[in-house]
């Protein structure tokens, strides 16, 4: 049976590489190094560590953020400035500690989504949008949810804005019970699901009526200090847009009914409608399914996909219990799940419902963790701004091939391989994509360059001098390369394979000749060849798009 029994004992490089292929943005040698010699509950302390809050994103054009009380750039398009915060978004993965942080932030845009195109006329929307999930990242999901429903980029995204007494916007309250909170269930009648009515639609809809954002950024959320939407309201602070009667929910939420207080007139204070807003996310997060949806949103991101009936009984369902008793406090799950036999497959046999190299990499794992793991260093935002962003755009154009447009999923639920069943991850999977994933590993090896200068390439040889155990034995350097790089054990004919075929050439070559002969006369020219083809075949295996 699925156990969340933890285990026991240090990790050892092997569960060590996979806990933070899984919890961070991918993994460095030293990083494993470290995490290998600590027990099960020491690295997830280790991993719930925030990383420091990173510098605001510049324009190349005035060196300076666009974050008020500055103002964006009068002479850039909006287009650029989208783009300029994705970089942003990218380097701040890439250059993340090894910790959770970037990790949920990744989760929570996969979970909570927003289209860029929907925002980019008011560029510090987006990047609000994220500080906020890094501010929530390794906190509490009910609160980061509160500040969701008015965060101003959100607030665009999912027409809030035109939800306004007398003229009901549906649109973010279904996706709010659909895809952020307790999730369908199964159809009971039409439109009407297990968790969740359209009757309870329609009354969180008019709870959450009279909110618009505030593009001065003068309303400023006390716990966050992030700027936020605002209520609609008159110069008396009286919400002038806000559906005062009474939201009556279904038997879904115990017939709950939500009442604005403070009503004169057909009005109401401002801090009334704050005020019903926490009342009905309280009332949602009430609800058992909340807390299960939730969790299994949090396993099919960490484990594997495919939630089994043993998989719902043993491990969903007492973390959803985990979860409501730490009142959404999602690091209360993840210190047992991190912990757990489950995640390092040590509760089934090594053949069957194997987590350990089980889920496909997102394009995001195949090019920030594999810039990672080399230690591959990029043009410095602060000297070399320009360049800096150059090598991101190629970067997110490769991202772009591989079959993730970033910030620009085409659904409002997000990218479709985080939740569309059947196929979930393997949506990542096409002849062209995986054509493109193989090309990657190319762009590495022989680099990517700008206007003649070189902005990232992977010198495959020192890292090998600094790394390898025996780099003059063909076998021990072999199998440095599998630990590396592939996430599962492999079979002798795989590694005699590697060995043969890449390294030595079709066996032309003896290896500990070469190795030597490099040492002595500091030629590279065979070694260099042959390591560089080594890596780069190995990087094209279906090996190694897992994770």
């Amino acid at each position: 049976m699925a156990s969340l029994a933890p285990v026991i004992g240090v990790l050892g490089n092997q569960r060590a590489a996979h806990l933070l292929r899984r919890a961070t943005m991918g993994p460095r040698l030293s990083d494993i190094a470290i995490y290998a010699q600590l027990d099960a509950q020491s690295a997830f302390n280790a991993l719930n560590q925030a990383d420091p809050t990173p510098s605001l994103p510049k324009d190349p054009n005035t060196n300076s953020d666009w974050i008020f009380p500055n103002f964006p750039d009068p002479n850039q398009i909006n287009d650029i400035w989208s783009d300029l915060t994705r970089y942003w978004w990218l380097e701040t993965q890439r250059a993340s500690g090894p910790n959770l942080t970037e990790r949920m932030v990744w989760f929570y845009h996969t979970h909570i989504p927003v289209i860029m195109t929907r925002i980019s006329w008011a560029p510090q929307f987006a990047v609000d949008y994220l500080r906020l999930l890094r501010h929530h990242a390794l906190g509490n999901y009910k609160e980061l949810v509160k500040a969701i429903c008015i965060d101003n980029a959100m607030l665009v995204h999912l027409d809030g804005t035109l939800n306004v007494k007398g003229a009901p916007q549906e649109n973010f309250g279904r996706e709010f019970l659909e895809l952020f909170t307790v999730g369908k269930g199964p159809e009971v009648n039409l439109g009407d699901y297990t968790y969740f009515t359209e009757v309870d639609v329609k009354a969180l809809t008019r709870v959450l009526t009279g909110w618009t954002v505030d593009s001065s950024f003068q309303t400023v959320d006390a716990l966050t200090g992030i700027p936020s939407g605002k209520v609609k309201a008159d110069i008396n602070n009286n919400a002038t847009q806000h559906d005062v009667s009474t939201k009556q929910f279904s038997s879904a939420f115990n017939s709950n009914a939500i009442q604005t207080a403070g009503v004169v007139n057909g009005t109401c204070p401002s801090s009334s409608v704050v005020q019903e807003l926490h009342d009905a996310v309280d009332m949602v997060f009430a609800s058992p399914n909340t807390a299960k949806h939730i969790v299994r949103r949090v396993y099919r991101q960490f484990l594997y996909f495919d939630i089994t009936q043993e998989i719902e009984t043993d491990i969903i369902e007492p973390l959803a219990s985990t979860l409501m008793a730490n009142n959404y406090d999602l690091m209360s799950v993840l210190e047992i799940l991190l912990q757990s036999e489950h995640f390092f497959d040590l509760d089934t046999p090594q053949t069957n419902d194997n987590s350990v190299g089980a889920i496909i990499k997102s394009p995001i794992e195949v090019v920030i963790s594999t810039m990672r793991f080399f230690e591959l260093s990029v043009p410095n935002p602060t000297t070399q701004l320009n360049q800096h962003y150059a090598l991101y755009s190629q970067l997110l154009g490769q991202l772009s091939l591989q079959g993730i447009e970033l910030f620009e999923p085409v659904d409002v639920a997000g990218y479709d391989p985080y939740f569309q069943v059947p196929v979930f991850h393997r949506y990542w999977i096409s002849a062209n994509y995986l054509a493109n994933r193989y090309k990657f590993s190319e762009w590495l090896i022989n680099g990517f360059s700008s206007g003649g200068n070189l902005l990232m390439k992977l010198d495959i040889l020192p890292f090998v001098m600094s790394h390898a155990n025996q780099p003059s034995d063909a076998d021990a350097l072999v199998q440095d390369f599998v630990d590396w790089l592939i996430p599962i054990a492999l079979d002798n004919a795989r590694l005699t394979y590697f060995r043969d075929e890449l390294l030595l050439n079709a066996g032309s070559l003896n290896w500990t000749n070469e190795w030597n002969n490099y040492l002595q006369t500091n030629n590279d020219a065979v070694v260099k060849t042959q390591l560089e083809k080594l890596a780069r075949c190995m990087m094209q295996t279906p090996e190694f798009q897992l994770y």
